[in-house]
């Protein structure tokens, strides 16, 4: 089969707390709000990566979020890390103002490719890794 995936277009997270979740994400990591609905779920960008994070409540939510949740009861499924990309002469930059921050900041891990990651975790201990690719 020929390869078609080109990239991740969005992500999309369940947080506990959507206000202190959004703050996280702009102030810490840069990401830019485009859209709220207090209480509900919120739309960021960074790029060409849309970042939506959905309270988990069914009620008022975004039907789709609100279907699932319905149906399903809460998150499903396991992801062990979300891998964004920054550019390679801003990642330690980037990775120590984040530790800065008060952030726990795992790395740098300079890998035999010559892939360079640093790891931390949201307020929602997703664990995040800033990489160079």
């Amino acid at each position: 089969m020929k390869e078609f995936v080109r990239g991740v277009s969005e992500l999309a997270l369940w947080v506990k707390d959507l206000d202190a979740s959004v703050r996280f994400y702009t102030d810490t990591l840069g990401f830019v709000l485009d859209d709220v609905m207090p209480g509900r779920n919120a739309f960021l960008h960074s790029g060409d990566l849309v970042l939506a994070l959905f309270a988990p409540v069914a009620e008022g939510n975004l039907p789709l979020a609100a279907e699932y949740l319905n149906t399903h009861g809460g998150a499903r499924g396991e992801v062990y890390h979300v891998g964004l990309k920054v550019e390679r002469e801003d990642l330690d930059a980037q990775a120590g103002r984040i530790r800065d921050s008060g952030v726990a900041v795992k790395g740098p891990v300079d890998y035999a490719s010559g892939r360079r990651s640093y790891f931390f975790e949201d307020l929602d201990e997703h664990f995040i890794e800033l990489t160079d690719r």
